[in-house]
Formats: structure tokens, C-alpha cells, sequence
């Protein structure tokens, strides 16, 4: 029966230095910072009828984030935003084995992005928890100020105006247009010094811009340009789409970054 007592006190001892160890102390409570740094990598990819054969990429991100400290507040709410650099895109499995750095068979679209997340955060900690562990969920406004094009099975960039030939040194835009948005929900952890975070993004607009890239061929082998065609393919003639509703281009992206 002592025995029993004995280990009765004992766990409870261990359980209140335990909760005693998760609380944050006066001074830590009240200084605790709502910003910070964060970077990471993601997983991204493109969808919808018009490109074809859309495959995961890997992009990386860098930014800064700014919250409230709903730890602070009885209640649970809060917000975050920021400012994300950010490169994303897709692969695409069009390539075949013997084809050329320059030719019709586009394999890889990057896209560099400056974003701005606007999360509502949920916290799943309690108030005074060193670890804050939260949901988050709201939308990422997302401008598109910069998209290179790569064909052949090397992923050369290909220059996309037309009184240019054969050039890999000049990135020119992409029909694609410049402002996305995206619905985001995911999962934040902040321990005392760092944290992750992990979220799911998914495209809600139409990005496809009469997305047709035309250049010039050298069809007599003289070096020279001197046929304007269809650069890539396979993707929808714009002909073919209805008026007003052309095929989507859709960004999608699971994230994974660290949060400081």
C-alpha cells in the first residue's frame, strides 16, 4: 500500500515538473517575438489541359513572416503574413531519348514568384506552452514576375521571341499570366529557438494567357532562322478552345520549410 502511495507521488511529481518544464516563464511569455525568418523547399507541379504531361518538380523558398501571439490571448485565433521569394513550376515527360537541346519537346517550366501569404492560425498548444502548435489556413497572393521555358531532355532554357534562334541566354516571359492565387492550409511548429512548417497549395486561377510560343527554324541547315513556327508541343491550339474559356494552367505545391 506504502508502495503504491509512493508511486502515486512520484508520477505526480514527474507530471507537474513536466507541465512545469512546458511553461514559459514571465519574462519569456512577455518577450516572445512575432517574426522572424523563413526558408524551405517544396514540391511543385502544374495542372489542367492545356500543357501536357505535368510532373513534380522541386523549388525553394526564402522569406519573412509576421504574426500575432494568440499564445498571449485566451483565445486560440490569430494571423500571419509575410513576404515569400519563391521558385516553383513543373516538369513535363515529353522529352524522348534522341531528341535535341532545340526542338518541340518542352520539358520543364520555372516560375519565380514574389508571395504573400495571409493565414489565419489556430492554436493547438496551450497558452503558455514553449512549443506553439497551430493550423493555419487562408489564401497566397502570388506575382509572377519572371517564367523560363526548357526543352530536350537537358532542360536548356529556350528564348521565346521571335527574332531571336536558337539562344539560351536570353529568358524571355512566358505567355502565362502575372498574378495567381492560391488556397493554402498546413501545419506550424515553434519551438524556443526554431520551428517547421508544412502546407498544401493549391492554384485557384487560370494562369493560360494564349499560352502559344512561337520562333523562328532553320529549316536549310545555314544557321539562320527562317521559318516561324509552333515551338512546343504538345499542348491545345487556342483555335480549338472556346472563346472566352481557354484550357487551365494550374500551379499546385506541397511545402516543407523551416521557421526561425
Amino acid at each position: 500500500m506504502r508502495i503504491n502511495r509512493i508511486l502515486s507521488l512520484v508520477t505526480l511529481f514527474l507530471g507537474a515538473a513536466h507541465l512545469q518544464a512546458q511553461a514559459v516563464s514571465d519574462l519569456d511569455y512577455e518577450g516572445r517575438q512575432n517574426y522572424g525568418l523563413k526558408m524551405g523547399l517544396g514540391i511543385n507541379s502544374m495542372y489542367g489541359g492545356k500543357l501536357q504531361n505535368p510532373r513534380p518538380t522541386v523549388g525553394f523558398m526564402a522569406g519573412l513572416y509576421i504574426h500575432t501571439n494568440p499564445e498571449k490571448k485566451p483565445s486560440p485565433w490569430g494571423f500571419q503574413s509575410g513576404l515569400d521569394l519563391r521558385m516553383r513550376g513543373s516538369n513535363f515527360a515529353n522529352a524522348k531519348a534522341t531528341d535535341t537541346a532545340i526542338n518541340s519537346a518542352y520539358t520543364k517550366i520555372s516560375l519565380m514568384s514574389l508571395d504573400l501569404p495571409l493565414l489565419v492560425n489556430y492554436r493547438l498548444s496551450k497558452q503558455r506552452d514553449k512549443q506553439i502548435k497551430q493550423l493555419q489556413a487562408g489564401v497566397q497572393l502570388a506575382y509572377n514576375f519572371n517564367s523560363v521555358l526548357y526543352v530536350g531532355p537537358q532542360k536548356r532554357p529556350l528564348a521565346t521571341a521571335t527574332e531571336t534562334y536558337n539562344s539560351i541566354k536570353e529568358w524571355d516571359r512566358l505567355p502565362l499570366k502575372m498574378c495567381d492565387l492560391q488556397a493554402v492550409v498546413g501545419y506550424q511548429y515553434r519551438g524556443e529557438s526554431m520551428g517547421y512548417s508544412m502546407s498544401m497549395k493549391m492554384g485557384l486561377l487560370n494562369l493560360n494567357n494564349n499560352f502559344l510560343l512561337r520562333g523562328l527554324v532553320d529549316t536549310d541547315n545555314d544557321g539562320v532562322g527562317d521559318q516561324e513556327v509552333e515551338l512546343i508541343s504538345p499542348t491545345t491550339d487556342p483555335l480549338k478552345e472556346k472563346p472566352g474559356t481557354p484550357q487551365m494552367i494550374g500551379t499546385w505545391s506541397l511545402e516543407f520549410a523551416l521557421v526561425f
